[in-house]
């Protein structure tokens, strides 16, 4: 048999992982599969549509954020995934648990033979997935009564959403020199985006942006619980205390922990409180986009912060980080959602957005919400974000 006949009888197998694929990866595939690495600087789920089975190495990358949309586009598709667990990766382990889809898993160091037997179950299970998933595309159109409980539903998520919207700020509290402006754009009724912003007290303004994995009614409920449970304040009588933003979030990741949610209903935030006497900014971060520093000299700087994803781990930590601030120093905060509208290159790779937003650094607040709106509303289908996208901007006004 030729080698170009042996390649066209082989089955195409995805790796998602670093390049090259360890060696019990390899002794696996043998001849039987055509192996090829994920390109980056194509959508996954182009590729995805092109293998029949995947073999996934998880690990507890990015905080959690990657891998929760990693397993969601998984679910998505048809191939049936092979995913290789690392013993050190409780976040993947845990995300996993009672999660829906057509995952395998295994050892990632598992012997080559255990490999094969799960590639060889995966290709089994992909003709079934495929026929499930073709008959439910060619399934009769609904009838009127179907269409009538259709329109029905569509407008409940329609009032959901205006109710989702009623807990956002109605107007931005001005304390010292501090002024806010946000973006909230939806990708449909109801949105897994949240953000709000608060007078503590005389001094103190809190304000945090959360975003849940995921899209739809599940995602939307999840914020308004994270509305509700997120501590910014006790008060003690006549007296109260702030609770600072490491405590916020490691009480609200041990509250959604406690509710025994489905395994896909997970989120990210970031939440701060700003000292107007000082300028000095103190926040934490979970999982989320790294907020942007964009100094009055325009350069800058991304906060870094550890921090996994909220409703994983329940005992987990969010270290609190402090930030001296200055006159003419603008804060952006938002959620992934952006990174899909600011496109791509030619090559693939998306804009930096820190690089995008220190170039509009001289440009108004209100001005650059108006900008990512144009974009939102008037980019062609093909680059319109297909997730929430939120965006909230603080800034150090001089005096």
């Amino acid at each position: 048999m030729t080698e170009a006949t042996l390649t066209a009888t082989r089955t195409k197998l995805l790796w998602l992982g670093s390049w090259p694929p360890p060696p019990n990866v390899v002794q696996a595939a043998g001849d039987r599969w055509e192996m090829t690495g994920a390109d980056p600087g194509r959508p996954l789920g182009d590729q995805l549509t092109q293998a029949p089975v995947a073999v996934v190495a998880l690990d507890d990358r990015d905080d959690g954020r990657a891998l929760a949309g990693l397993l969601d586009r998984l679910a998505r598709s048809a191939t049936v995934a092979v995913l290789l667990l690392a013993d050190d990766a409780p976040t993947a382990r845990a995300m996993l648990q009672g999660r829906r889809g057509q995952f395998l898993c295994v050892a990632a160091d598992a012997p080559a033979e255990e490999l094969a037997a799960k590639l060889s179950a995966a290709a089994d299970l992909q003709p079934a997935i495929a026929a499930l998933r073709k008959e439910l595309s060619t399934a009769p159109s609904t009838d009127g009564a179907a269409r009538a409980d259709l329109a029905e539903l569509d407008e409940q998520l329609r009032l959901a959403g205006r109710l989702q919207q009623d807990f956002l700020p109605r107007r931005m509290p001005e304390v010292g020199p501090l002024r806010f402006a946000a973006l909230y754009h939806p990708a449909g009724w109801v949105s897994g985006d949240l953000y709000d912003v608060s007078r503590l007290d005389e001094t103190h303004v809190g304000f945090y942006i959360a975003d849940a994995v995921g899209h739809g009614m599940p995602a939307a409920l999840l914020t308004m619980f994270i509305k509700k449970a997120l501590q910014t304040k006790r008060i003690f009588g006549h007296a109260y205390r702030i609770v600072p933003p490491d405590a916020s979030l490691a009480e609200l990741n041990a509250d959604i922990c406690d509710q025994n949610l489905p395994s896909c209903q997970f989120c990210t935030a970031v939440y701060g409180v700003v000292d107007v006497s000082t300028l000095t900014l103190t926040f934490a971060r979970a999982g989320h986009p790294e907020p942007i520093l964009i100094r009055a000299d325009g350069s800058p700087v991304r906060l870094s912060s550890p921090g996994g994803l909220l409703g994983v781990l329940p005992d987990a930590t969010f270290p609190l980080h402090h930030v001296r601030l200055a006159p003419g120093d603008r804060l952006v905060l938002y959620t992934d959602g952006l990174e899909g509208l600011l496109g791509r290159f030619g090559d693939g790779r998306r804009p930096d957005a820190t690089a995008t937003f220190a170039a509009w650094a001289k440009l108004p607040r209100q001005e650059i919400l108006l900008r990512l709106t144009e974009r939102l509303e008037c980019a062609p289908p093909d680059l319109r974000s297909e997730d929430d996208v939120t965006v909230l901007i603080m800034d150090v006004e001089r005096g």
